[in-house]
């Protein structure tokens, strides 16, 4: 699998090269009067859009729903004891991803190592090692045919998918896009199951790649968008990815020295006017419960299709039929997040990290050194909807009864407190991350991104990058762009 991401273009800001030197050296300089511009959330994208439009000269305002910034960047730091944590939202980084990391460097945050392996399976009732495991696949009890026999998940995948990743990874950025579109009809369980150019895989082995490599909770979405965004990264050996010491939220709030003064908390736009001078975002002041008028040149929206669907736009049709579609249909995947805290890392006794599951649990990841809370539970799609259905106090106890199959009664008389997170509960964002269904980077295309009249659209469901803060970034300096050359 490829060790890089795709290079591609908007015009003539190309990724990553043009988009480097922005962070680095600025937005161009034009001729011309400052622009002021309403930004509509705080996250990733909306902060590097006021960040480098502040810069440029124009005037930002940022307008937030919650009371913090970040957006899906999120760490949980109570009820937890003092200096311990949990990121409840983007948890790591590949160190492909260019702009995320320029930001690092650019405040000088400090960074771990994030440990992406699994230690120990659960799996059909069998526990077994990695080693084990990667030593004798058939281990796991997988029902295959007999030529997939001794083949692990993702060599079964590789047989599946290598003849249409040979044809992408060897095309130009025009022939990538014609590979995406031509294979965007497929779902990833049905491209598997009725393969067009490679080998067709047995329910059985479908099984097996969907747990052992994390697609069993969303198999019916795009295979394109699956495997380039998700597979063909978390699961490549090559990479390594990457976490801010002290908490991934360092890295909004780092923004905030030079941005504070710009941002209005506990604003919930409502209305968004396209009028012939300019932009009207009409926004309830959730302290005083009094509406609030911000007027600017353009507006850039950065918050997901998904809770947009509650902000008016007025007038209606000064929104293309397309763009209205794009953000009433877009797919949003959901995922919860179950952080416990023990009163040691008795997990390093048993020289177990990371454990992967076929149980409500799905993965388990253990903290960085000097931290004690571990991510007991992280499930996505359909599997998260399991841990939605329940209140908190029995999240943790089915967590916490879910490990003790694995760690037995430590798990018990260890734990001292837990917390969960779903983002499919969230007001701000009714999911996690952006994922296409089958025919939506067709339906969609360039329809997500481009600007409609004065309202331009950031964040990771715009961008290249589904599900990461790389796409958030991407999104951000795209717009910032469109906006400053207007």
């Amino acid at each position: 699998m490829s060790k890089r991401v795709d290079i591609h273009s908007y015009g003539e800001l190309s990724y990553p090269k043009d988009m480097l030197s922005i962070i680095q050296d600025g937005l161009p300089v034009l001729n011309g009067p400052p622009k002021k511009v309403v930004i509509v959330g705080a996250g990733m994208a909306g902060l590097v859009c006021a960040s480098l439009l502040k810069q440029a000269g124009h005037t930002v305002k940022i307008i937030e729903g919650s009371d913090r910034v970040g957006g899906r960047i999120y760490t949980l730091r109570k009820p937890f004891s003092e200096g311990q944590y949990l990121d409840v939202g983007a948890m790591r980084f590949p160190n492909i991803h260019e702009l995320i990391f320029a930001y690092i460097r650019k405040f000088d945050l400090p960074i771990n190592e994030f440990n992406n392996e699994n230690d120990l399976y659960f799996v059909n009732g069998v526990q077994s090692t990695s080693t084990t495991y990667t030593q004798n696949p058939n281990v796991l009890k997988f029902p295959l045919a007999p030529e997939e026999q001794g083949k692990t998940a993702k060599e079964l995948l590789s047989l599946a998918v290598q003849p249409y990743l040979d044809l992408y990874e060897s095309a130009s950025p025009a022939e990538k896009e014609r590979l995406r579109r031509k294979f965007d009809r497929y779902s990833f369980e049905g491209f598997l199951r009725f393969n067009p150019l490679g080998v067709s895989l047995s329910e059985g082995a479908i099984r097996k790649v969907k747990v052992l490599l994390g697609i069993e909770g969303f198999p019916e979405l795009s295979f394109v968008d699956i495997l380039l965004d998700i597979v063909r990264t978390v699961f490549n050996p090559d990479l390594k990815f990457y976490e801010i010491r002290g908490g991934n939220d360092l890295l909004p709030e780092a923004f905030l020295p030079d941005l504070s003064p710009h941002i209005l908390y506990k604003r919930k736009v409502q209305q968004i006017f396209q009028e012939n001078d300019g932009v009207r975002v009409v926004a309830i002041n959730r302290n005083t419960y009094e509406y609030e008028n911000f007027k600017g040149d353009y507006v850039i929206v950065t918050v997901p299709y998904s809770v947009m669907q509650f902000i008016d736009i007025i007038p209606y049709d000064s929104i293309s039929f397309e763009k209205w579609k794009a953000i009433k249909e877009l797919s949003y995947v959901s995922s919860v997040k179950i952080g416990l805290e023990f009163k040691s890392r008795f997990w390093e006794e048993l020289k177990i990290a990371n454990v992967l599951t076929d149980i409500p649990l799905r993965y388990t990841y253990s903290p960085s050194p000097g931290r004690q809370v571990m991510l007991g539970s992280y499930s996505w799609g359909a599997n998260a909807n399991l841990w939605n259905s329940l209140p908190e106090r029995e999240r943790i106890n089915e967590a916490l009864y879910g490990l003790s199959k694995v760690f037995g009664k430590r798990v018990y008389e260890e734990f001292t407190k837990g917390a969960s997170y779903s983002w499919s509960q969230n007001e701000f964002s009714a999911g996690c991350f952006t994922l296409f269904a089958p025919n939506q980077a067709t339906d969609f295309a360039d329809r997500l991104y481009t600007p409609e009249g004065r309202i331009h659209f950031a964040g990771e469901h715009t961008s290249t990058f589904h599900g990461w803060v790389e796409g958030a970034i991407e999104s951000a300096i795209r717009a910032a762009n469109e906006v400053n050359k207007r």
